[in-house]
């Protein structure tokens, strides 16, 4: 005869699949809002791309990092792929240049033995050409713990006769006369009163980038950084340019 009430097993047994049918559901639905969210920023960056006359090619672009490896945070991982790319010439503050934007992804390895595993890592970035000739490199971010330390030891990270510019941000660059040049009191004045994003600038191009997807506002609001950047320029660090003044370096 069998038990007039279900037994704590066969109880036990029927919670542990609904519970495993209401898991498998709200992950369907999570993946399915991730999903219908992904695509609607595609089209929001290729309208974005239309309005500004850029390419928009959603695909991979695996040849994305040797055409950009002078900048290391395209050399970050494995399997590095460039997606939902914006290409062409677009205006810069008072330029027209040539610009390249997007999101860009890499795996890197973490953990050990049996633990070991695989993370794979998104962010968003600008490329703008360099308007003028031959500029030095350098490198502007805001200032972190370990610069500070790395300092200490000799390490170059350039100082300016402002105490408290010096102490938020970093500045190295291949040219120091260039660096200080640039980063003139007007220029001072425009970074402190901004979010200043890292700025890295080499071999003709400049790069924005950090470690998060942006929205097309974020795109946005990068573009125009990069452009009243350029238009902060000092006159005689352009002439300079274009004489070769900085083609030495220090």
């Amino acid at each position: 005869m069998h038990p007039p009430f279900p037994t704590l097993v066969a109880i036990s047994d029927t919670l542990l699949i609904l519970l495993g049918l209401v898991l498998l559901v709200l992950f369907g639905f999570a993946a399915y809002y991730a999903h219908q969210q992904a695509q609607k920023r595609i089209a929001a960056m290729r309208a974005f791309a239309s309005e500004l006359g850029l390419r928009f090619a959603p695909g991979d672009d695996h040849a994305h990092d040797e055409q950009f490896a002078q900048f290391a945070i395209f050399r970050r991982g494995t399997r590095r792929i460039a997606y939902n790319t914006m290409s062409g010439s677009a205006t810069v503050g008072p330029f027209t240049q040539s610009v390249v934007m997007g999101d860009f992804r890499y795996t890197v390895q973490s953990g050990s033995g049996k633990n070991r595993h695989s993370v794979t890592k998104h962010f968003s970035y600008v490329l703008v050409a360099m308007p003028h000739p031959e500029v030095p490199e350098l490198l502007l971010r805001e200032e972190h713990f370990f610069d500070r330390i790395t300092d200490f030891f000799g390490f170059d990270d350039i100082d300016f006769e402002s105490a408290e510019f010096s102490r938020r941000f970093h500045v190295a660059s291949s040219h120091k006369r260039f660096a200080w040049d640039l980063i003139d009191p007007r220029m001072m004045e425009f970074l402190m009163a901004e979010e200043s994003p890292v700025i890295d600038m080499e071999a003709g191009w400049m790069c924005v980038a950090d470690e998060q997807e942006w929205s097309v506002d974020a795109f946005r609001a990068r573009l125009d950084f990069i452009g009243r950047f350029l238009d902060h320029w000092p006159e005689h660090v352009v002439r300079g340019l274009n004489e070769g003044r900085y083609r030495e370096l220090d």
